[in-house]
């Protein structure tokens, strides 16, 4: 009895090692850079504000969360990828306004990018990240 007891207690060990959490993002800065279509970047004075604000992504990875002091938005993930060579999380995702960007989480930086496109008008805007948890 006491070794199915064991079994049975390593076995809950090693699930809850293996398994995935939702991770959050606490943010305290946000900045809005611009697309030079000359330079074919973005630009390098960007404009930004202190701001407390967390992303919360489930641990499916389908959708997050992103609370300021005046909103709370749903993002709805469309596709995922991982990039190896930047450690970079990528997010086709549309909002639960309807909008669609794409985000860019950078835990090795400390930031998160978001894509924006509208009517031929490009903007980044960047988080900068505060922890990870």
């Amino acid at each position: 009895m006491k070794i199915k007891h064991l079994l049975l207690v390593l076995v809950f060990a090693a699930m809850t090692f293996t398994a995935k959490a939702q991770v959050s993002f606490s943010c305290y800065h946000r900045e809005y850079c611009e697309w030079d279509d000359n330079m074919k970047t973005f630009s390098s004075e960007c404009t930004g504000y202190d701001e407390p604000s967390l992303f919360v992504i489930n641990e499916q990875e389908t959708m997050f969360t992103h609370t300021t002091e005046n909103i709370k938005s749903t993002y709805y993930v469309k596709e995922k990828n991982y990039d190896e060579n930047n450690e970079v999380w990528t997010y086709d995702v549309v909002s639960d306004a309807g909008n669609k960007y794409y985000y860019i989480f950078d835990p090795k930086n400390k930031e998160i990018r978001v894509l924006s496109e509208r009517d031929d008008y490009n903007t980044m805007i960047r988080f900068l990240v505060k922890a990870i948890f």
